[in-house]
């Protein structure tokens, strides 16, 4: 698949929110709606999954290679033990809203969307956890907050609303976590999809996932869309890179495709491999 392979045959519903654990020389991610935080070993192949009490919204990794992962609303803590603690609970908690998207910043603050699961318009928020326990309200009008990342400079804050099918840029004072001067990079037209999850690669272009897009779009810093990376499967989510950032893993979801759609694309749900340096030569 000039270049694409499937590295882990797994059925998630919502595979979403993968990292690379240093510490661990894993691929870490979740499965949303199947709550559960899997750890992917690249080595053996060998997927272990990890049962949760309810939607899992996401993992990120502290340096000292503690987990922080958010249940519905709260966010808690896996010490190197697996010990679960809580920590935290977003403000704006209300019945069916739950955290979705996070990512931290090099600073170890929590930035994290809320959102609420029927999708209403301008419901969601974009939070930003700072390591004393505080929370800060950093914006709102989100309606599904997905792909949060930084400008290799993290001079910019980019954070996507998939429903909206836009990435956003904020100016970011990396040292004080103060963003401002939001703006709109992209839009993606709906036909190509809906950008989901969001990462930066190292010369500074955008990878968005598209869900329903079969596809990731490459974009650069000024919004325009270089190139787009096929995929196999309907509904990819989200990507990371490994360690050497020469493949790039991408999570997937089997949530509402029919029987008919999962027959063409038996690797929805599955965890997928991209040979990111043999893509951008082609």
């Amino acid at each position: 698949m000039n270049g694409i392979s499937m590295v882990f045959p797994g059925k998630a519903v919502l595979g979403e929110s993968p990292i690379w654990s240093w510490s661990r020389a894993r691929l870490l991610w979740v499965d949303t709606l199947g709550a559960s935080l899997n750890y992917f070993d690249p080595e053996t192949g060998r997927n272990v999954e990890h049962a949760m009490p309810g939607p899992l919204g996401f993992v990120v990794e502290k340096n000292t290679g503690e987990l922080i992962i958010g249940i519905g609303c709260h966010v808690e803590l896996i010490d190197r033990t697996g010990k679960r603690r809580r920590i935290a609970t977003a403000p704006h908690v209300k019945e069916g809203f739950r955290l979705n998207d996070a990512s931290l910043d090099s600073s170890g603050r929590l930035w994290v969307g809320l959102i609420d699961e029927e999708l209403k318009d301008g419901s969601g928020y974009l939070y930003r956890l700072d390591p004393d326990g505080e929370w800060h309200t950093v914006d709102s009008g989100f309606t599904l907050i997905n792909g949060i990342s930084w400008s290799p400079d993290c001079k910019t804050l980019y954070v996507t609303d998939s429903r909206r099918g836009v990435i956003y840029g904020y100016d970011n004072d990396p040292c004080s976590g103060e963003v401002s001067h939001r703006r709109e990079v992209v839009s993606i037209n709906p036909k190509k999809g809906k950008p989901d999850g969001l990462i930066v690669d190292q010369d500074g272009f955008l990878l968005s996932v598209l869900f329903d897009g079969a596809a990731i779009a490459r974009i650069s810093p000024e919004g325009e869309i270089e190139r787009w990376l096929n995929l196999p499967v309907q509904r990819p989510t989200s990507c990371a890179f490994a360690d050497d950032d020469r493949y790039l893993y991408v999570t997937t979801a089997r949530l509402g495709l029919s029987e008919t759609l999962l027959e063409k694309m038996p690797y929805s749900g599955a965890l997928m491999r991209i040979d990111y340096k043999r893509a951008l030569e082609v």
